[in-house]
């Protein structure tokens, strides 16, 4: 099982309307409806209110890799970065990190 962390510096007071963006598009449902996606979640950052935290929760570093490659991601390049300071490429990938020990609890 992998976690990936996309950190997403955004213009001056262009948080908002990336988090709208997120929730019009429905990027987070898109991914977790992908083949190995097991949850993700949208994060502002609560130091720098022009950064936010996307993580995504994933069965394998392959499961990860098909996202990056799905067309619809591939395409929403363009849309995300009119938000951004820096922008990324079709092919921008988050850190990943594997998980080597677990603990859930079930409420």
């Amino acid at each position: 099982m992998i976690r990936t962390f996309l950190h997403l510096d955004v213009k001056p007071g262009q948080r908002d309307a990336l988090i709208s963006w997120y929730k019009e598009s429905r990027a987070l449902e898109r991914a977790v409806a992908e083949a190995g996606c097991l949850s993700t979640e949208l994060y502002p950052d609560a130091d720098n209110d022009d950064r936010l935290l996307v993580t995504a929760l994933w069965e394998s570093p392959a499961d990860y890799d098909r996202w990056v490659a799905n067309p619809w991601r591939r395409s929403s390049t363009d849309e995300i970065n009119r938000f951004l300071a820096e922008g990324f490429t079709p092919a921008s990938k988050g850190s990943v990190v594997q998980s080597i020990h677990h603990a859930t609890q079930v409420r």
